[in-house]
């Protein structure tokens, strides 16, 4: 899997830019607020069609623009060559063609190039909300388990009925839609369960080799309900307290991914650079399952990648880039602080929204 070349237009600070590129791994640098950052958002908006950076499109636009286009020429993991664009107007109206041919799914081109970003947001894996670690755990189980999709939103549809029959006090339905909810609900769950022990022994393995001075790291996985009880006892025990609020309090929305360090929770007891790490980690653990899965190596955006990491720590990432088979993107203030294999790295200066080949 590889970019060969991008083009960009009217995408945040870039007019028209079109970049080609050769190399495994692609290294931009330059001072903060330059606009290297932007090359790999529009690498990761024209897989995911959302930014890592922002939760409103719109604001990718470049100013006074009516509209922005991305387009990427990439092999895929056949070596077949392929040609993917995305325009997106103000009016948010995205349109999206792989080889001349419409795609109404985005989660059809998140398969066919897969982009996983690792950048500032996911740096902070451990002290962000659940819902963050929730949604990076369903885009992985989503990649590698095809049933996944359509039971999720099986799931979704039957909390958005109960949510409304829960506000409207309407107890006739309830019992159907309760046990509709906990059919598909337990499916999703035994999906995650199954993902999930696999993604605790990759990143158990990295933490232990990364960060030996920790100590016992472990991560637990939380159902979203009482682990003493199951689904359907839980949604019977909160039946009233539900009517009450007028929502759904337990079940698969409250699912969560915690850590812990000898048994204190690690958000709370590491520094911001082994956080980061362990974030980290969970990010490259996640980029080997869905290699091991699917036999796809997919693109990889590394932004900001050496800020906050000691030399010891920086080199143990170089050594994960030289070895892995991923088309890398990486972005840094000091290209002198990486350490890569010069044959197989291309190095981009960005200076004043303008990209050069050194």
């Amino acid at each position: 899997m590889q970019i060969k070349q991008l083009k960009i237009s009217h995408f945040r600070c870039y007019e028209h830019i079109d970049l080609s590129f050769d190399k495994r791994i692609n290294v931009f640098y330059g001072a903060n607020g330059s606009g290297k950052t932007t090359v790999l958002e529009a690498i990761y908006f024209i897989s995911t069609g959302k930014s890592f950076r922002s939760k409103r499109n719109k604001n990718l636009i470049q100013h006074d623009q009516s509209g922005l286009a991305v387009f990427a020429h990439f092999l895929d993991q056949s070596h077949n060559q392929n040609n993917l664009g995305i325009t997106l107007s103000k009016s948010l109206k995205k349109k999206v063609k792989l080889n001349q041919q419409s795609i109404n799914n985005q989660s059809d081109v998140a398969h066919v190039l897969p982009v996983v970003s690792i950048d500032p947001d996911s740096y902070l894996f451990l002290d962000k909300p659940p819902q963050f670690r929730r949604s990076y755990f369903d885009w992985l189980v989503f990649h590698v388990k095809p049933e996944y999709l359509v039971i999720w939103s099986k799931v979704n549809r039957c909390h958005k009925q109960l949510n409304t029959l829960y506000k409207e006090k309407k107890l006739q339905d309830l019992i159907y839609w309760e046990s509709q909810y906990i059919h598909y609900a337990s499916q999703l769950n035994e999906l995650r369960e199954q993902i999930f022990d696999e993604l605790k022994t990759a990143v158990c393995q990295k933490v232990a080799l990364f960060l030996p001075e920790l100590g016992d790291f472990e991560p637990t996985y939380r159902q979203g309900w009482s682990q003493e009880r199951s689904l359907s006892e839980q949604i019977k025990i909160d039946r009233d307290k539900n009517l009450l609020f007028g929502n759904l309090l337990s079940g698969c929305h409250k699912m969560d991914i915690k850590s812990n360090i000898n048994k204190k929770p690690a958000h709370e007891n590491l520094s911001r650079g082994q956080k980061k790490i362990i974030s980290s980690i969970y990010y490259i653990s996640y980029i080997e399952l869905l290699s091991a899965h699917l036999s796809i190596n997919p693109i990889l955006c590394l932004d900001d990648m050496d800020a906050e990491l000691d030399p010891s720590k920086t080199a143990i990432f170089s050594d994960f880039i030289q070895n892995s088979n991923n088309q890398i993107f990486i972005t840094t203030v000091d290209k002198e602080k990486l350490s890569t294999d010069t044959k197989d790295t291309a190095v981009f200066h960005v200076e004043h929204q303008q990209v050069s080949l050194i």
